[in-house]
């Protein structure tokens, strides 16, 4: 197969997802004629584990292969969560690629030392029990109050993070627990950049540590979305297309 399509939109999947959670950008972008890219990360959706530990560097290498593979010489990654620290890895070794950031639901600060023992606690305890207690977890943590109340889109969400393999969980976890601070990036990045928090985001990523990221970029636009916690894209998909696709078609 040879695609040949220089600039697309990448969008990067939060932890323990898939890229099926961008499912409703799809049809809208499908709609728009805006070209896209979406990625699984090892172990997660349709892409099988990798037989060693990764970083999230080496993600990002691996991410940066398939898009030469497609011939996309430029992307707008929208990055949610985990995907957002693929995007400042982007940027502090691809810089050429990026024509837009649109970081969602995440944060610019590495983990505190608190919250790497509670990464490898989690993953011992995968090991030992299996990740259903880890999914139901996170179907609570990630969703907003009104998400939780729409029972198909919880089933829905839960069978997106149920194709998640255990093994693609704790290499994860690994590579999430060891990332770089990515602080001292924000001063540099004079792309177009919008930042997108949920407003009910409580538990992960609250609005005021991802407006860190609107804080630490000159000219970044910072949007809080209603109805959502830390799945944004998912959770409230109408006001998200609202605000991405003017942003996409002006920078793309």
């Amino acid at each position: 197969m040879r695609v040949y399509q220089p600039v697309a939109v990448l969008f990067l999947h939060a932890f323990p997802l898939n890229k099926e959670m961008y499912k409703y950008q799809f049809e809208a972008f499908e709609k728009e004629g805006i070209p896209y890219v979406a990625v699984d990360y090892p172990g997660f959706g349709e892409e099988r584990n990798w037989p060693s530990d990764y970083s999230i560097s080496q993600l990002t290498d691996y991410i940066v292969g398939k898009l030469n593979g497609l011939g996309i010489k430029r992307v707008i990654p929208v990055g949610d969560s985990m995907g957002g620290y693929i995007m400042f890895e982007l940027w502090r070794r691809y810089r050429e690629l990026i024509s837009g950031f649109i970081f969602v639901a995440t944060r610019a600060e590495a983990d505190t030392e608190e919250a790497k023992k509670a990464r490898f606690a989690t993953i011992e305890r995968v090991k030992k029990e299996g990740k259903d207690f880890l999914i139901e977890f996170m179907l609570d943590a990630q969703t907003s109050p009104k998400t939780k109340e729409n029972s198909k889109k919880m089933e829905e969400l839960k069978c997106i993070m149920n194709m998640a393999t255990e093994e693609g969980i704790v290499k994860a976890l690994k590579a999430l627990a060891e990332r770089p601070d990515n602080r001292e990036l924000l001063k540099d990045i004079d792309v177009p950049t919008l930042v997108i928090a949920g407003k009910d985001d409580e538990k992960v990523t609250p609005p005021e540590i991802v407006k860190g990221i609107s804080d630490g970029i000159k000219g970044s636009i910072f949007v809080e979305i209603s109805d959502s916690a830390h799945l944004p894209p998912f959770e409230n998909p109408v006001e998200f297309n609202k605000i991405v696709i003017p942003f996409v078609k002006e920078n793309l």
